[in-house]
Protein backbone atom coordinates (compact mmCIF):
# COMPACT_ATOMS: atom_id res chain seq x y z
CA UNK A 1 0.00 0.00 0.00
CA UNK A 2 1.28 3.65 -0.91
CA UNK A 3 -0.05 5.74 1.76
CA UNK A 4 0.16 9.22 1.02
CA UNK A 5 0.09 10.95 4.95
CA UNK A 6 1.38 14.60 4.69
CA UNK A 7 0.15 15.76 7.92
CA UNK A 8 2.71 17.71 9.77
CA UNK A 9 3.47 20.28 12.19
CA UNK A 10 4.05 24.04 11.55
CA UNK A 11 4.03 27.43 12.40
CA UNK A 12 1.26 29.77 12.28
CA UNK A 13 0.92 31.88 9.10
CA UNK A 14 2.18 35.29 9.70
CA UNK A 15 0.13 37.36 8.43
CA UNK A 16 1.20 40.61 9.37
CA UNK A 17 -2.47 41.09 11.06
CA UNK A 18 -3.36 41.08 14.39
CA UNK A 19 -4.64 37.20 15.15
CA UNK A 20 -6.59 34.83 18.01
CA UNK A 21 -5.24 31.82 19.20
CA UNK A 22 -7.83 29.87 17.66
CA UNK A 23 -7.14 26.39 15.82
CA UNK A 24 -4.95 26.72 12.92
CA UNK A 25 -5.19 23.96 9.76
CA UNK A 26 -3.18 25.43 7.13
CA UNK A 27 0.15 24.35 7.79
CA UNK A 28 1.57 25.49 3.95
CA UNK A 29 -0.10 29.26 4.20
CA UNK A 30 2.30 29.87 1.19
CA UNK A 31 0.66 27.24 -0.78
CA UNK A 32 -2.62 28.95 0.22
CA UNK A 33 -1.90 32.35 -0.66
CA UNK A 34 0.06 31.91 -3.76
CA UNK A 35 -2.82 29.53 -5.05
CA UNK A 36 -5.56 32.48 -4.48
CA UNK A 37 -2.82 34.75 -6.39
CA UNK A 38 -2.88 32.93 -9.21
CA UNK A 39 -6.11 32.06 -9.92
CA UNK A 40 -7.36 35.69 -9.35
CA UNK A 41 -5.19 36.85 -11.86
CA UNK A 42 -6.71 34.14 -14.34
CA UNK A 43 -10.28 35.06 -13.68
CA UNK A 44 -9.96 38.26 -13.56
CA UNK A 45 -7.83 38.62 -16.93
CA UNK A 46 -9.58 35.91 -18.59
CA UNK A 47 -13.31 35.67 -17.56
CA UNK A 48 -14.02 39.42 -16.34
CA UNK A 49 -12.21 42.63 -17.73
CA UNK A 50 -11.99 40.38 -20.68
CA UNK A 51 -15.74 40.16 -20.59
CA UNK A 52 -15.91 43.82 -19.89
CA UNK A 53 -14.21 44.93 -22.80
CA UNK A 54 -15.90 42.22 -25.19
CA UNK A 55 -19.12 44.24 -24.26
CA UNK A 56 -18.27 47.49 -24.32
CA UNK A 57 -16.20 47.24 -27.77
CA UNK A 58 -19.41 45.87 -29.53
CA UNK A 59 -21.95 48.14 -27.81
CA UNK A 60 -23.66 45.58 -26.09
CA UNK A 61 -22.72 47.85 -22.64
CA UNK A 62 -21.24 51.31 -22.95
CA UNK A 63 -18.76 53.02 -20.22
CA UNK A 64 -21.69 55.17 -19.47
CA UNK A 65 -23.59 52.38 -18.08
CA UNK A 66 -21.05 50.65 -16.32
CA UNK A 67 -20.52 54.87 -14.75
CA UNK A 68 -24.20 54.93 -14.11
CA UNK A 69 -24.45 51.34 -12.59
CA UNK A 70 -21.63 51.81 -10.47
CA UNK A 71 -22.70 55.21 -8.75
CA UNK A 72 -25.96 53.79 -8.35
CA UNK A 73 -24.03 51.13 -6.14
CA UNK A 74 -22.67 54.05 -4.16
CA UNK A 75 -19.96 52.84 -1.67
CA UNK A 76 -20.04 49.69 -0.41
CA UNK A 77 -19.13 49.04 3.65
CA UNK A 78 -15.96 48.08 3.72
CA UNK A 79 -15.09 47.79 7.86
CA UNK A 80 -11.87 48.35 9.47
CA UNK A 81 -8.66 48.58 7.20
CA UNK A 82 -6.86 45.49 6.46
CA UNK A 83 -3.94 46.35 8.94
CA UNK A 84 -6.52 46.87 11.88
CA UNK A 85 -8.81 44.10 11.87
CA UNK A 86 -8.52 41.02 14.43
CA UNK A 87 -8.67 37.43 13.13
CA UNK A 88 -9.93 34.56 15.07
CA UNK A 89 -6.42 32.64 14.20
CA UNK A 90 -3.68 32.67 11.37
CA UNK A 91 -5.84 30.75 9.24
CA UNK A 92 -8.74 33.10 9.20
CA UNK A 93 -7.08 36.11 6.86
CA UNK A 94 -6.00 33.24 4.30
CA UNK A 95 -9.85 32.11 4.84
CA UNK A 96 -11.22 35.68 3.76
CA UNK A 97 -9.48 35.87 0.76
CA UNK A 98 -10.42 32.45 -0.76
CA UNK A 99 -13.92 33.32 0.30
CA UNK A 100 -13.69 36.22 -1.28
CA UNK A 101 -11.99 34.59 -4.61
CA UNK A 102 -14.72 31.88 -4.15
CA UNK A 103 -17.23 34.57 -4.58
CA UNK A 104 -16.05 36.38 -7.21
CA UNK A 105 -15.61 33.48 -9.78
CA UNK A 106 -19.52 32.37 -9.11
CA UNK A 107 -20.60 36.34 -9.60
CA UNK A 108 -18.45 35.91 -12.77
CA UNK A 109 -19.99 33.26 -13.79
CA UNK A 110 -23.54 33.60 -13.14
CA UNK A 111 -23.00 36.33 -15.49
CA UNK A 112 -21.25 34.72 -18.11
CA UNK A 113 -23.21 31.43 -19.01
CA UNK A 114 -25.65 32.74 -21.65
CA UNK A 115 -29.42 33.58 -20.49
CA UNK A 116 -32.60 33.13 -22.56
CA UNK A 117 -33.26 36.62 -24.13
CA UNK A 118 -29.66 38.18 -23.75
CA UNK A 119 -26.22 38.42 -26.20
CA UNK A 120 -25.11 35.06 -26.93
CA UNK A 121 -21.49 35.55 -25.67
CA UNK A 122 -19.55 32.82 -24.97
CA UNK A 123 -16.62 32.72 -23.12
CA UNK A 124 -14.23 31.75 -26.03
CA UNK A 125 -15.96 35.00 -28.38
CA UNK A 126 -13.45 37.25 -25.70
CA UNK A 127 -10.69 35.42 -26.81
CA UNK A 128 -9.61 39.06 -28.65
CA UNK A 129 -9.57 40.88 -25.85
CA UNK A 130 -7.79 38.11 -23.92
CA UNK A 131 -4.64 38.78 -26.29
CA UNK A 132 -5.10 35.29 -27.24
CA UNK A 133 -4.30 35.91 -31.34
CA UNK A 134 -2.12 39.57 -30.42
CA UNK A 135 -0.07 40.16 -27.62
CA UNK A 136 -0.94 43.86 -27.53
CA UNK A 137 -4.14 43.34 -26.39
CA UNK A 138 -3.30 41.41 -23.39
CA UNK A 139 -4.85 42.50 -19.62
CA UNK A 140 -1.48 43.62 -17.87
CA UNK A 141 -0.91 41.59 -14.28
CA UNK A 142 -0.84 43.33 -11.38
CA UNK A 143 2.32 42.02 -9.96
CA UNK A 144 1.08 40.06 -7.21
CA UNK A 145 3.39 37.63 -4.82
CA UNK A 146 5.55 40.60 -4.09
CA UNK A 147 6.58 41.00 -0.10
CA UNK A 148 5.85 39.26 2.80
CA UNK A 149 2.65 37.00 3.45
CA UNK A 150 1.03 39.75 5.66
CA UNK A 151 1.63 42.52 2.31
CA UNK A 152 0.43 40.14 0.07
CA UNK A 153 -2.95 39.42 1.53
CA UNK A 154 -3.79 43.00 2.25
CA UNK A 155 -2.99 43.37 -1.85
CA UNK A 156 -5.09 40.40 -2.83
CA UNK A 157 -7.94 42.19 -0.09
CA UNK A 158 -7.62 45.17 -2.27
CA UNK A 159 -7.76 43.82 -5.39
CA UNK A 160 -10.52 41.51 -4.94
CA UNK A 161 -12.78 44.21 -3.29
CA UNK A 162 -11.92 46.04 -6.93
CA UNK A 163 -12.89 43.15 -8.70
CA UNK A 164 -16.16 42.34 -7.04
CA UNK A 165 -17.21 46.01 -7.63
CA UNK A 166 -16.09 46.03 -11.36
CA UNK A 167 -18.02 42.83 -11.37
CA UNK A 168 -21.32 44.89 -9.45
CA UNK A 169 -21.18 47.79 -11.79
CA UNK A 170 -20.92 44.95 -14.48
CA UNK A 171 -24.07 42.91 -13.35
CA UNK A 172 -26.19 45.94 -12.50
CA UNK A 173 -25.28 47.59 -16.01
CA UNK A 174 -26.72 44.25 -18.09
CA UNK A 175 -29.88 44.03 -16.12
CA UNK A 176 -30.24 47.96 -16.71
CA UNK A 177 -29.83 47.48 -20.48
CA UNK A 178 -32.72 43.88 -20.21
CA UNK A 179 -29.61 41.52 -21.08
CA UNK A 180 -30.49 39.71 -18.20
CA UNK A 181 -33.40 39.63 -16.10
CA UNK A 182 -33.38 39.60 -11.85
CA UNK A 183 -34.97 36.23 -12.23
CA UNK A 184 -32.54 34.73 -14.63
CA UNK A 185 -29.69 35.97 -12.56
CA UNK A 186 -31.86 34.31 -9.05
CA UNK A 187 -31.90 31.10 -10.83
CA UNK A 188 -28.40 30.53 -11.86
CA UNK A 189 -26.59 31.56 -8.85
CA UNK A 190 -29.35 29.21 -7.03
CA UNK A 191 -27.60 26.84 -9.88
CA UNK A 192 -23.95 27.35 -8.73
CA UNK A 193 -24.68 27.64 -5.24
CA UNK A 194 -26.03 23.89 -5.00
CA UNK A 195 -23.90 22.01 -2.95
CA UNK A 196 -23.17 18.68 -4.85
CA UNK A 197 -20.42 16.22 -6.76
CA UNK A 198 -21.33 17.94 -10.13
CA UNK A 199 -18.52 19.88 -10.57
CA UNK A 200 -16.13 16.81 -9.56
CA UNK A 201 -18.42 14.95 -12.43
CA UNK A 202 -17.56 17.39 -14.79
CA UNK A 203 -14.01 17.10 -14.32
CA UNK A 204 -13.75 13.71 -14.54
CA UNK A 205 -15.84 13.67 -18.02
CA UNK A 206 -13.52 16.54 -19.57
CA UNK A 207 -10.71 14.02 -18.51
CA UNK A 208 -11.85 10.84 -20.18
CA UNK A 209 -12.68 13.38 -23.27
CA UNK A 210 -9.99 15.34 -23.62
CA UNK A 211 -6.42 13.37 -23.31
CA UNK A 212 -4.47 16.81 -22.56
CA UNK A 213 -6.76 18.15 -20.39
CA UNK A 214 -6.33 14.89 -18.84
CA UNK A 215 -2.64 15.65 -18.46
CA UNK A 216 -2.79 18.82 -16.86
CA UNK A 217 -5.03 17.95 -14.22
CA UNK A 218 -3.21 14.66 -13.27
CA UNK A 219 -0.02 17.53 -13.27
CA UNK A 220 -1.78 20.61 -12.02
CA UNK A 221 -4.55 20.04 -10.51
CA UNK A 222 -6.40 23.42 -9.33
CA UNK A 223 -4.67 25.40 -12.31
CA UNK A 224 -6.44 23.09 -14.62
CA UNK A 225 -9.64 22.85 -12.89
CA UNK A 226 -9.89 26.21 -13.32
CA UNK A 227 -10.32 25.84 -17.46
CA UNK A 228 -13.69 24.73 -16.38
CA UNK A 229 -14.62 27.94 -14.58
CA UNK A 230 -15.07 25.73 -11.47
CA UNK A 231 -15.21 27.84 -8.09
CA UNK A 232 -11.95 26.42 -6.59
CA UNK A 233 -13.15 26.68 -2.87
CA UNK A 234 -10.95 26.43 0.16
CA UNK A 235 -8.14 24.60 -0.90
CA UNK A 236 -4.14 25.29 -1.66
CA UNK A 237 -3.46 22.36 -3.79
CA UNK A 238 -5.69 19.22 -5.58
CA UNK A 239 -4.29 16.07 -5.81
CA UNK A 240 -5.93 14.29 -8.02
CA UNK A 241 -5.11 10.56 -8.58
CA UNK A 242 -5.99 8.28 -11.47
CA UNK A 243 -7.35 4.59 -11.21
CA UNK A 244 -5.58 1.95 -13.46
CA UNK A 245 -6.40 -1.58 -13.89
CA UNK A 246 -2.91 -1.88 -12.01
CA UNK A 247 -3.95 0.94 -9.06
CA UNK A 248 -7.14 1.41 -7.39
CA UNK A 249 -7.15 5.12 -5.23
CA UNK A 250 -9.13 5.92 -2.03
CA UNK A 251 -8.82 9.16 -0.01
CA UNK A 252 -9.21 9.58 4.06
CA UNK A 253 -8.73 12.63 6.33
CA UNK A 254 -7.19 10.91 9.19
CA UNK A 255 -7.11 14.19 11.76
CA UNK A 256 -10.32 15.39 11.08
CA UNK A 257 -12.76 15.44 7.56
CA UNK A 258 -10.74 17.98 5.24
CA UNK A 259 -12.83 17.47 2.00
CA UNK A 260 -13.06 19.93 -1.38
CA UNK A 261 -16.58 20.51 -0.95
CA UNK A 262 -16.77 22.85 -3.72
CA UNK A 263 -15.82 20.10 -6.21
CA UNK A 264 -17.17 16.70 -4.78
CA UNK A 265 -20.17 18.03 -2.62
CA UNK A 266 -20.61 17.09 1.30
CA UNK A 267 -18.77 13.75 2.49
CA UNK A 268 -20.40 10.70 2.51
CA UNK A 269 -21.27 9.75 6.28
CA UNK A 270 -19.08 7.29 6.48
CA UNK A 271 -15.99 9.09 5.62
CA UNK A 272 -15.91 11.29 9.03
CA UNK A 273 -16.43 8.06 10.51
CA UNK A 274 -13.32 6.83 13.27
CA UNK A 275 -14.38 3.28 12.15
CA UNK A 276 -13.23 4.22 8.53
CA UNK A 277 -10.17 6.25 8.98
CA UNK A 278 -8.75 3.87 11.23
CA UNK A 279 -9.41 0.78 8.99
CA UNK A 280 -8.96 2.51 5.67
CA UNK A 281 -5.07 2.68 7.00
CA UNK A 282 -4.46 -0.43 8.16
CA UNK A 283 -6.60 -2.62 6.03
CA UNK A 284 -7.19 -0.69 3.00
CA UNK A 285 -8.50 -3.60 0.77
CA UNK A 286 -10.50 -6.22 3.43
CA UNK A 287 -12.26 -2.24 4.24
CA UNK A 288 -13.09 -1.53 0.74
CA UNK A 289 -14.75 -4.96 0.24
CA UNK A 290 -16.22 -5.44 4.04
CA UNK A 291 -17.85 -1.19 3.78
CA UNK A 292 -18.37 -0.79 0.32
CA UNK A 293 -19.05 -4.60 -1.28
CA UNK A 294 -16.48 -3.50 -3.75
CA UNK A 295 -13.82 -6.64 -4.20
CA UNK A 296 -10.46 -5.90 -5.95
CA UNK A 297 -8.55 -8.17 -8.25
CA UNK A 298 -5.50 -9.47 -6.22
CA UNK A 299 -3.06 -7.78 -8.87
CA UNK A 300 -4.54 -3.87 -8.75
CA UNK A 301 -2.67 -2.08 -6.13
CA UNK A 302 -4.56 -0.11 -3.42
CA UNK A 303 -3.15 3.66 -2.45
CA UNK A 304 -4.76 5.59 -0.01
CA UNK A 305 -4.74 9.39 0.19
CA UNK A 306 -4.66 11.72 2.91
CA UNK A 307 -6.54 14.43 2.28
CA UNK A 308 -5.63 17.72 4.84
CA UNK A 309 -6.34 21.35 4.79
CA UNK A 310 -3.55 22.14 2.66
CA UNK A 311 -3.42 19.21 0.05
CA UNK A 312 -6.94 17.74 -0.76
CA UNK A 313 -7.81 14.72 -3.39
CA UNK A 314 -9.66 13.65 -5.43
CA UNK A 315 -9.90 10.45 -7.52
CA UNK A 316 -9.88 10.11 -11.14
CA UNK A 317 -11.93 6.83 -11.55
CA UNK A 318 -11.39 4.79 -14.91
CA UNK A 319 -14.14 5.05 -17.66
CA UNK A 320 -16.33 2.35 -17.65
CA UNK A 321 -17.23 0.30 -20.72
CA UNK A 322 -20.29 1.04 -22.71
CA UNK A 323 -19.59 4.91 -22.78
CA UNK A 324 -18.21 5.28 -26.39
CA UNK A 325 -19.95 8.05 -28.51
CA UNK A 326 -21.38 9.70 -25.30
CA UNK A 327 -20.64 13.48 -25.03
CA UNK A 328 -19.41 15.02 -22.03
CA UNK A 329 -22.88 15.91 -19.99
CA UNK A 330 -24.14 12.02 -20.26
CA UNK A 331 -20.52 11.09 -18.95
CA UNK A 332 -20.40 13.33 -16.03
CA UNK A 333 -24.28 11.81 -15.19
CA UNK A 334 -22.56 8.61 -14.89
CA UNK A 335 -19.88 9.62 -12.52
CA UNK A 336 -21.46 8.82 -8.75
CA UNK A 337 -20.40 11.03 -5.59
CA UNK A 338 -18.41 8.01 -4.07
CA UNK A 339 -16.30 6.74 -7.17
CA UNK A 340 -15.11 10.26 -6.83
CA UNK A 341 -12.92 9.54 -3.50
CA UNK A 342 -12.67 5.34 -4.62
CA UNK A 343 -15.23 3.52 -2.62
CA UNK A 344 -17.19 2.44 -5.61
CA UNK A 345 -16.36 2.00 -9.67
CA UNK A 346 -18.52 4.19 -12.36
CA UNK A 347 -21.30 1.81 -13.61
CA UNK A 348 -21.66 1.56 -17.08
CA UNK A 349 -24.71 2.88 -19.16
CA UNK A 350 -28.06 0.89 -18.61
CA UNK A 351 -29.60 -0.87 -21.69
CA UNK A 352 -32.28 0.62 -21.05
CA UNK A 353 -31.06 4.30 -20.58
Amino acid sequence: MDHHHVHAAGESAETGTETGTGHVHIHEPEAHVTAVETDFEYFRRKRLESRVLHFLRRGILTFGDLLRAGAAAGAQPQGPAWVDRVWADADAPIRHVEDELDRLVRGIAAVTVPHAGAAPVAIDDTRKERGDYDPFFRIAPRGLGEGDLGRRLAVLDAELTDAHRLLDAFTAALLARGRITEEQLRQRREQLGSVSHHNGARIVARAWLDPEFKERLLATGRAAVRELDIPPGKLGRLGVAENTDEVHNIVVCTLCSCYPHDLLGNPAWWYRTDEYKQRIVAQPRETIRDMFGLELPDHVRVRVHDSTSDVRWMVLPQRPPGTEGLDEDALAALVTADSLVGAELVPSPRADA
